[in-house]
């Protein structure tokens, strides 16, 4: 039987929707299942799709424009169409691109049907054409690319499950390195290693006591103890405070010798050494602050422009701090309406996580002036005491504040309070000890002596 001709998809089209697809799981599993090689214009798109098809199958995720490369390596007009892909790569909308692919698909559907039931008619079979019409129909009335707003719970219990099961299997065998960690043993345990990709965390502190040197905990410890790629996002203080203290905690001393470049030629070949074995990296991006608003915006192009540099996203997105950050809308917001400007910050922040597949960490500086009462060990921050924390409780995967006496400040320690925790018991306050002189946020054989 002849096939009938379909007309393919646009170039235009199809630049884009690769360029997506390689950006969002959701739309490259969606080019994997539905889109057809008959759909593709030449040869190359078809060896592209196919590509990208047999990689996804594999892994689960899409590939790097790194790794495509090297699949079609030497394919000329491979090359050149993943060269246009990343060049198209950029903000999309998934609904608008899903939508004019469904609609597409609908209508290659029923240029079949059409010629079909007409045939069927020429040769007096009424009966199989008004059939093919009914299937056509049904199949019309339940098929779309997008996921159903209304899910049966319990029709849909054991589907559901059994997809829990092999997402988790395949978590398993995923290139993707876990993100689990907070880097404080007493956090981890309350975690119990549930995956922190997709979800935000903030620091909540006042003035002075170490919002900043907990975000750098973080993306030194990821870097060295777990080998994930970290990007941080500064802004407040210069691109060569951020850096140095970086330096200094990746080496367990005062900034103050970097910066001033006391260390000697020994200790720094050593050093070189040390840092080179390192599996991870960390990326610092700073904002100008003078006559600037830095949105959201910024912080999801800052992202792009890494996958770009590096052909992969990173594992982990520090914000530093996100009280000086605006909304995508990059409105003006007045004092009256400061906690909506919070709520609409840490929506757009825990939709990138999201959207990113990343960890977002951010701090957050706490307005509270009233030493006395910061003195008392009995008292810590929360969504109860703290106006910051009310607009922030709610977005938050993980709303943690950092509290420190006059007292604890001397002995180098300090109290973190679990105010919010979405999936573990919240809370619980932990005393912990630092080495702000070493560049240390957490100090574990000091913090285990403190419960002796």
């Amino acid at each position: 039987m002849k096939t009938e001709r379909i007309n393919p998809l646009s170039v235009d089209f199809l630049y884009e929707l690769f360029a997506t697809s390689m950006r969002y799981e959701a739309v490259c599993n969606v080019l994997v299942q539905h889109v057809k090689s008959e759909y593709m214009p030449d040869k190359s798109f078809q060896k592209l799709l196919l590509g990208i098809g047999n990689y996804y199958r594999n892994y689960q995720s899409p590939p790097s424009y790194a790794v495509l490369s090297q699949q079609f390596n030497g394919d000329y007009d491979a090359i050149e169409l993943i060269d246009t892909f990343r060049e198209c790569d950029g903000e999309k909308n998934q609904e608008v691109v899903l939508d004019m692919l469904e609609s597409y698909i609908k209508g290659v559907r029923l240029q079949a049907v059409y010629s079909e039931v007409g045939k069927l008619y020429n040769q007096s079979k009424q009966g199989k054409a008004e059939e093919k019409l009914r299937e056509y129909a049904d199949w019309l009335s339940g098929f779309t690319l997008k996921s159903s707003a209304f899910v049966d719970v319990g029709k849909t219990f054991g589907e559901r499950f059994q997809k829990n099961k092999q997402k988790d299997l395949e978590s398993q065998h995923s290139t993707l390195v876990p993100v689990t960690r907070f880097y404080v043993h007493e956090l981890d345990a309350l975690n119990g290693g549930r995956s922190l990709r997709g979800q935000l965390t903030c620091f909540l502190a006042s003035t002075g006591v170490g919002k900043s040197h907990i975000a750098k905990h973080v993306g030194i410890r990821a870097c060295i103890d777990s080998g994930l790629h970290v990007l941080h996002l500064q802004l407040e203080g210069s691109e060569a405070e951020a850096l140095d203290a970086y330096s200094g905690g990746l080496i367990s001393k005062n900034s103050f010798y970097f910066e001033r470049g006391r260390i000697t030629d020994e200790e720094m070949a050593e050093f070189q050494r040390q840092i080179e074995n390192y599996k991870g990296s960390i990326t610092v991006r700073t904002f100008p602050r003078f006559n600037s608003r830095v949105s959201t915006l910024d912080v999801k192009n800052a992202i792009a422009e890494y996958r770009k540099l590096n052909n992969q996203p990173p594992d982990i997105v520090i914000v530093d701090s996100m009280d000086l950050l605006t909304d995508a809308s990059r409105r003006q917001w007045d004092a009256e309406h400061e906690r909506s400007k919070r709520i609409a910050v840490a929506n757009d922040l825990k939709d990138l996580a999201a959207d990113e597949n990343v960890w977002m960490v951010v701090t957050y500086q706490a307005t509270i002036e009233n030493r006395e009462w910061l003195n008392d060990e009995n008292n810590v921050l929360t969504e109860y005491n703290c106006s910051e924390a009310k607009g922030l409780s709610r977005p938050c995967t993980h709303l943690i504040s950092l509290n420190q006496s006059a007292a604890e400040r001397k002995e180098d320690t300090m109290r973190l309070h679990i105010a919010k925790s979405r999936f573990f018991k919240k809370g619980e306050t932990l005393k912990i000890a630092t080495d702000y002189d070493n560049e240390i946020f957490y100090d574990a054989r000091r913090t285990m002596n403190l419960k002796r």
